[in-house]
């Protein structure tokens, strides 16, 4: 995955995860979790679509290390930290 594309997912990440999961009608759980199979469904309905290998990709590499996946990897919170 080129980086321009990895950025493009990483901020719209930021913005579903941290800011607005409204915008998506995405589903936090009370600790801030989203199941992974709903974002990658509402964000795909929002033109925004992305493989779980991207979101891979983009929760391992990401600088600030903003996002992280609990051990079975079908909840991913975004983590503190100001928008990229």
């Amino acid at each position: 995955m080129n980086e321009q594309h990895k950025k493009r997912i990483s901020k719209y990440l930021s913005l579903v995860l941290r800011h607005k999961p409204e915008v998506i009608g995405l589903n936090l759980d009370e600790n801030g979790w989203a199941d992974v199979e709903e974002l990658q469904e509402k964000c795909a309905k929002q033109n925004r679509a992305f493989t779980l290998e991207e979101l891979d990709e983009v929760v391992e590499t990401n600088d600030k290390k903003r996002f992280i996946f609990n051990e079975d990897k079908n909840q991913n919170p975004c983590k503190s930290g100001t928008f990229d």
